[in-house]
């Protein structure tokens, strides 16, 4: 139950943070920095939610749905925030990198915290 409440309790911030993160930094930045950010956060998600696992040792369905997938969610740190469709077509290569690095660096967070653990 505690696994539950922090997760969800941790999506909620998370949320709030990655849109800030893009309202701040990662559509006005510049690329390299807006990339820079974006590998950090997800690993720091990755981190956290492999924290958060190794805490609390949750069963395999609920590790997979609010630990793996929940983290993969709050990675994304733009998630949500804009309707797809209302995209210029000159920021799309940088809502796309803001969209994908993330989800990619996440996947290699989670490997990589788990090899060194």
């Amino acid at each position: 139950m505690t696994f539950a409440l922090v997760a969800i309790a941790g999506m909620y911030v998370g949320r709030k943070l990655g849109w800030w993160l893009s309202h701040s930094v990662l559509y006005t930045a510049r690329t390299w920095v807006a990339a820079f950010v974006c590998v950090f956060w997800a690993v720091a998600v990755a981190g956290g939610i492999y924290g958060l696992i190794g805490w609390q040792d949750p069963g395999l369905v609920i590790r997979l749905v609010l630990g793996y997938a929940l983290g993969a969610y709050v990675a994304i740190p733009n998630y949500g925030l804009v309707g797809e469709s209302t995209v210029p077509t000159e920021a799309r290569p940088r809502h796309e990198m803001v969209s994908g690095l993330p989800l990619g660096a996440y996947a290699a967070g989670l490997i990589a915290v788990r090899l060194s653990g």
